[in-house]
């Protein structure tokens, strides 16, 4: 047997889905000791293992990535789009980092928010990971993965909203208000508006995926927990991404609807069960806490203020002065994660005075750290990945394949709304990047698609 059929073996499918595995439900268990620890060392704080976590992972991913590259010729692997946008990501990041205006530094350290170069080839490693992972079996079960991992953050983000914690909250968060394991209650909201969208796919399309009438039930209450933990989190944001997710799914009705009219029966029946509990569950959150009535009158204050800078939390002063950096630093960006350089570069900036180390919109944070070029590649990356989603939903043959692919894109649908008010955060935006990878097309570059064998992996 021949070394590089050895780093094949080593290298395979099963291999790459193991790892993701690992890494994704590991964080929030890494984060549950870690708040243990710190009850008892002063010198642990919440959050403190996981920025080191994902940047191992970060190399041995791209190592494993490497050696697969290496085994490629054995395997008779062709190349791919998604193999393009593995390289440009990782080409603008570089660029980026090297022609950093703040050199090594990476939102001013912060830990809670700092993005290194380590954390980005963890990204990327993920999304090529989806990129290889077509086994049906392992699709389904990274689908329950995120389940259990919701459970698991929603437990504490429940308890949080009685004001019940763990360790504490170094980072923000409102009194009573739910963050889970991730040390803010955007972050957290940013994640379960993903987790609430893989819940409610998966009871909607449940027949397809082959479940029991118990586990229909069980995700089903499931469901209604997240969104009310959701709410919880007091975050407008994610009642945006919640909107967009619920958009997708009326789209994707219209659609099965002109395929399949009787299909479309227990599919529209489900839907509105679930809907209907997340109504429910909204006229509970209304009627017996605050949460809904907060963010309404915060929301008409910032708006009845007249300052247009402060409403979205002064998103809108925060966008402003990332745009105004834009035409001078329209190449490389100002450094890769080094927002705040656009206000500390400011000459009327003075010590104490509005810093942000995020954009609070993924978007614009990266056109502004990386410049223009990056962005659009980001972006032709999600076009490519989305409309490739709807290709193979209407081209696939087997019923379970098309509805994993439509949960996926429900959840890409919802982090990618919810994206244009939040920030790209080291143990939210993991939870993206499989899935924008799990629903890339495999387009192979230069051959006929057909010609494709089953060791093309």
């Amino acid at each position: 047997m021949s070394w590089r059929n050895s780093i094949s073996r080593a290298c395979s499918e099963k291999m790459f889905y193991r790892t993701v595995v690992a890494l994704l439900a590991g964080l929030p268990v890494a984060e549950f000791i870690t708040e243990i620890i710190c009850r008892f060392n002063d010198d642990i704080i919440p959050s403190f293992f996981q920025p080191q976590i994902l940047m191992a992972f970060g190399i041995i991913g791209t190592f494993i990535t490497v050696l697969y590259w290496v085994s490629s010729d054995h395997r008779k692997r062709r190349f791919r789009i998604a193999d393009v946008f593995y390289f440009t990501l990782i080409f603008f990041m570089v660029i980026s980092a090297v022609f950093s205006l703040n050199p090594g530094v990476y939102a001013r350290g912060y830990a809670f928010y700092c993005e290194n170069p380590l954390h980005f080839l963890a990204y990327y490693w993920l999304y090529f990971a989806g990129t290889l992972i077509d086994d049906g079996k392992y699709r389904k079960n990274i689908l329950f993965v995120y389940l259990g991992v919701a459970l698991f953050e929603g437990i504490f983000a429940f308890l949080q909203t009685f004001d019940i914690e763990l360790a504490y909250c170094p980072s923000y968060h409102a009194e009573r208000a739910a963050y889970g394991l991730t040390q803010n209650s955007n972050f957290y909201a940013g994640m379960c508006v993903v987790f609430v969208a893989c819940a409610a796919g998966l009871f909607i399309f449940s027949d397809e995926i082959g479940l029991s009438k118990t586990m229909r039930r069980l995700i089903l209450a499931l469901a209604a927990f997240l969104f009310y933990t959701m709410l919880g989190s007091r975050a407008r944001l994610a009642w945006v991404g919640f909107a967009g997710m619920v958009i997708f799914y009326l789209i994707s009705l219209v659609i099965m609807y002109r395929r399949d009219k009787e299909a479309l029966k227990p599919v529209v029946k489900r839907s509105l069960i679930i809907f209907g509990c997340f109504l429910a569950v909204f006229l509970i959150a209304f009627f017996f806490t605050d949460y809904i009535r907060e963010a309404t009158v915060r929301s008409y204050w910032e708006v009845a203020n007249g300052d247009v800078d402060k409403i979205g939390s002064d998103r809108i002063y925060n966008w402003k002065k990332g745009l105004e950096s834009v035409p001078k630093h329209w190449l490389t960006g100002v450094g890769l994660d080094n927002y705040s350089y656009v206000f500390v570069s400011d000459p009327d900036y003075e010590f104490g005075m509005y810093v942000q180390e995020k954009g609070h919109n993924e978007y614009l944070h990266t056109m502004v750290t990386q410049g223009i070029p990056a962005l659009i590649n980001y972006l032709a990356l999600l076009v490519f990945a989305c409309s490739g989603a709807v290709k193979s939903i209407l081209k696939r043959a087997s019923g379970e394949e098309r509805a994993v692919t439509w949960i996926l894109l429900g959840m890409f649908t919802a982090y990618a709304v919810q994206a244009m008010l939040n920030s790209s955060i080291i143990n939210v935006v993991v939870y993206f990047w499989l899935v924008v990878g799990l629903i890339t097309p495999r387009t192979v570059i230069g051959h006929n698609k057909s010609a494709l064998n089953s060791t093309d992996l």
